[in-house]
């Protein structure tokens, strides 16, 4: 893919920090682990390029922590997204790493205005991490805390794939982001009855409408996910 980035992105200088960093070109992100054990979700230990930790580089503030970290392009080094958060200052930005073998690059597609806590939980940036790029619909997945038992799923898009540093922005439904199944986003959630809490699991449209609840009875069932049977109420509890 040939990117054009713009005059405005920052030359990132290289340093050299305390993580373990694989010797190969380009950006990666060595996993620290599964938070958790939600789907979708590891916290890098940090952000590398040609086996340097640049980790420090993307940070603004003292407490700022790297929560998520992908590559754009099947997993080449080339394009890179990272999420960093810092609780202190309530701070949350997605930032598109670049190189194209001659300089790196950095630009801010997605940040919020520091120290100011929107009352909406669609607009909560608390603990905002990437969650997963699906390159086929040139979409960004992220999510942050929200409600008190379940988070709130947000999409980064982009109209045109060549044009990185024009995207759009908005929550798209509140649950874990369970993964993308023919490029229909999947998330698990809770809902009340009159027997008490339940956990729906729904298949998306873009828009962040239900196309359907999904069958969880079956095994690995994000793999290939089923709807439910007109009539069939199933409700996992």
């Amino acid at each position: 893919m040939k990117v054009k980035l713009a005059l405005c992105l920052l030359l990132l200088p290289l340093y050299s920090y305390a993580i373990t960093c694989p010797q190969r070109p380009g950006f990666s992100a060595p996993q620290g682990g599964n938070k958790d054990e939600e789907p979708y979700f590891f916290t890098p230990e940090g952000v590398c390029f040609n086996g340097r930790d640049i980790s420090e580089k993307l940070k603004r503030y003292p407490d700022d922590k790297i929560t998520g970290a992908f590559s754009l392009v099947n997993g080449s080094g080339s394009l890179f997204f990272v999420s960093v958060y810092s609780e202190k200052h309530y701070h949350g930005r997605i930032i598109l790493l670049a190189d194209n073998g001659r300089q790196t690059s950095s630009a801010v597609l997605f940040q919020n205005q520091a120290g100011v806590r929107m009352e909406t939980p669609e607009k909560s940036v608390e603990n905002l991490t990437i969650n997963y790029f699906d390159d086929k619909t040139s979409t960004l997945y992220y999510s942050a805390d929200a409600w008190a038992q379940a988070r709130a799923l947000h999409v980064i898009t982009w109209r045109d794939p060549k044009d990185l540093l024009h995207v759009t922005e908005r929550f798209l439904h509140d649950g874990t982001f369970q993964g993308v199944y023919k490029g229909m986003p999947m998330v698990s959630t809770i809902a009340h009855d009159d027997r008490g809490a339940y956990f729906p699991s729904y298949l998306l449209r873009d828009d962040g409408s239900v196309f359907c609840a999904i069958d969880t009875r079956q095994v690995h069932w994000q793999l290939s996910p089923t709807c439910l049977l007109p009539g069939d109420d199933y409700r996992e509890r």
